[in-house]
């Protein structure tokens, strides 16, 4: 069985990969994350590199509209690498798109959410340090004045007894 890309009429060599035109092999390489399942070299492949003619790597994509998604890719480390990559599954479908897309969202708006409660935490911070500042100037001032009234009160008792 052989997925075809909706863009080509071209069928790879490899039964499980969807063709590409030359144009779609060279993007920016998705991140991704590791899959124990598939992961490695990939040393059977018919489309290696092309910049460095070496075996292509299997990843797993975990980004944007393709998470899940696994396709081989240069596998020279970052800012040695070509950009190369061959898909190996077909696109999802329109609908678990949109799902994606949605739950990517939700983790933004969550990860926006966590730094801005961060940003806004030190703020807080300052300003209740400002305020129990100001409590214990006024507690001091308190007891101060608390200490001068029963000076004065044992004053006036010692000055009521004299009379």
């Amino acid at each position: 069985m052989v997925f075809e890309d909706e863009s080509s009429e071209e069928t790879s060599s490899l039964p499980y990969m969807h063709s590409t035109s030359s144009t779609d092999r060279l993007n920016q390489v998705p991140f991704s994350v590791e899959d124990p399942d598939y992961q490695g070299l990939e040393l059977e492949t018919m489309s290696p590199c092309e910049k460095h003619g070496k075996a292509s790597e299997r990843l797993v994509a975990f980004e944007g509209t393709d998470t899940g998604r696994r396709f081989l890719a240069c596998a020279e480390p970052e800012g040695q690498n070509c950009g190369f990559i061959e898909w190996v599954d077909h696109q999802w479908p329109p609908t678990m798109q949109n799902a994606l897309l949605k739950l990517w969202a939700m983790v933004e708006d969550s990860r926006s959410a966590r730094v801005n409660d961060n940003l806004e935490s030190p703020f807080t911070i300052h300003h209740l340090t400002e305020e129990k500042n100001k409590l214990e100037a006024n507690y001091d001032k308190l007891v101060q004045d608390v200490h001068e009234l029963m000076s004065f009160q044992e004053e006036r008792v010692v000055d009521f007894r004299h009379l």
